[in-house]
């Protein structure tokens, strides 16, 4: 059988509102957002678009607003089974970013959310792992953060599992490779050139300069959304040209 999934970084829930039509065209299976608004109204309005929540786990709070991943699937395709929240390690550069109030965002355990799913028409087992890793400090936090993530996956599992979602990481990738190709995974967005379009929209003062000297050494546009894959085939991927975040959608249709 084969299925698809999409995922998406909202831009602090920005472009839920381009959901409908996003949607409306690809018609994807299961559905990964990051940054969304965990807010139940707000989550009943993804739901009326034809898809059914799996699940959410909150990740931190930016002006007064609670935001996480959330994970869905299109109504009549299938079934969660189990869902569950990993917590994550919290880097010194994060953690003293908080103390000093520098990005504006209060403190709140950054987590993954893994769902289970049992899709019809055959039936078949599949685990997403919705990520959302650290913004801020070095690649090592974000390795942490994987490991973490990575310890829950039994290496013998021979079910469908994938990992997906903005993983923060636009450089040194040597390392996120190895790390994946260790516990079997294989990247789909291996293509994917680039993921966001370097906008620095909701930044703060601060943030907007530690941005832009970053981006003067590595450039505007950056692969930070990654699909990692294991137990499955992967027929495609594809990058979606929609404006309504500061990342693009990714599109991957798999086969098990």
């Amino acid at each position: 059988m084969q299925f698809s999934l999409l995922t998406y970084n909202t831009l602090l829930n920005d472009a839920q509102k381009g959901l409908h039509s996003i949607f409306k065209k690809y018609e994807p299976d299961l559905v990964c957002l990051q940054e969304i608004d965990t807010n139940e109204k707000n989550i009943e309005r993804i739901e009326k678009l034809g898809y059914d929540l799996a699940d959410y786990s909150n990740g931190f709070i930016k002006f007064g607003t609670v935001y996480g991943v959330a994970t869905f699937i299109k109504a009549g395709v299938g079934k969660c089974v189990n869902s569950k929240s990993i917590t994550l390690p919290r880097g010194l550069g994060e953690a003293l970013a908080f103390i000093l109030h520098i990005f504006k965002t209060q403190k709140k355990d950054r987590t993954v959310l893994k769902t289970e799913f049992i899709l019809d028409n055959p039936k078949h087992k599949v685990a997403v792992y919705n990520i959302h890793l650290s913004a801020h400090g070095a690649n090592g936090i974000r390795i942490k953060q994987l490991e973490r993530t990575l310890s829950d996956i039994k290496k013998t599992t021979d079910m469908a599992t994938i990992l997906v979602g903005d993983f923060n990481y636009p450089f040194g990738r040597k390392k996120l490779e190895e790390l994946m190709q260790l516990h079997g995974f294989s990247e789909a967005t291996n293509t994917i050139v680039f993921t966001t379009d370097g906008k620095l929209i909701y930044y703060t003062f601060i943030e907007k300069i530690l941005m832009k000297i970053l981006q003067f050494f590595i450039g505007k546009e950056n692969k930070l959304d990654y699909i990692f894959y294991k137990n499955c085939k992967a027929i495609s991927t594809i990058k979606i040209n929609a404006s309504y975040s500061d990342h693009f959608p990714l599109l991957a249709k798999f086969e098990i």
